[in-house]
């Protein structure tokens, strides 16, 4: 909420858990929760089917080694799971601002629907580009972290 509301209306966290509770009560801390949770579960979901297929496809299609199958499905695997809950990533961001904005709070659906009205089906990837460039040596970073520490401290 500090990042779109107009500058010096709030002046840190706390008194956005402070505003946003005078405001909604405390439920409203969880304003934008249900579609992260759905889309996460489906992100992670992507995320780790697409690991296993780029690191299989990586050794046996184009003969890559183990740090190279890994770095490749890593960023793969990134790269999917934000392809894959992207559209709700954005709705749970909108119900946020409207929110911090001092607008209507609209539900998830009313949120769906009013991006679709606006843009149709392009509006839910607006912006997805530099998340996906950036996804890939992310996730490649964390995956190659995650396989030397497990390989080298076990």
């Amino acid at each position: 909420q500090l990042q779109v509301t107009p500058k010096g209306s709030l002046s840190g966290p706390i008194s956005v858990i402070k505003s946003t509770i005078n405001k909604l009560g405390f439920f409203g801390l969880y304003t934008g929760a249900v579609p992260i949770f759905i889309g996460t579960s489906i992100g992670y979901g992507c995320r780790f089917m697409a690991y296993d297929k780029a690191t299989h496809v990586a050794e046996q299609s184009f003969g890559f080694g183990r740090i190279g199958s890994v770095i490749v499905g890593g960023g793969m695997a990134g790269m999917a799971t934000w392809a894959s809950h992207y559209p709700l990533d954005l709705v749970s961001s909108r119900m946020e601002a409207s929110v911090a904005l001092g607008g209507q709070q609209l539900t998830m659906t009313e949120h769906i629907k009013e991006i679709y009205a606006q843009s149709g089906v392009k509006g839910y990837f607006r912006g997805i580009g530099p998340c996906l460039l950036r996804a890939f040596p992310v996730n490649a970073t964390i995956f190659l972290t995650y396989d030397l520490c497990k390989t080298n401290l076990t």
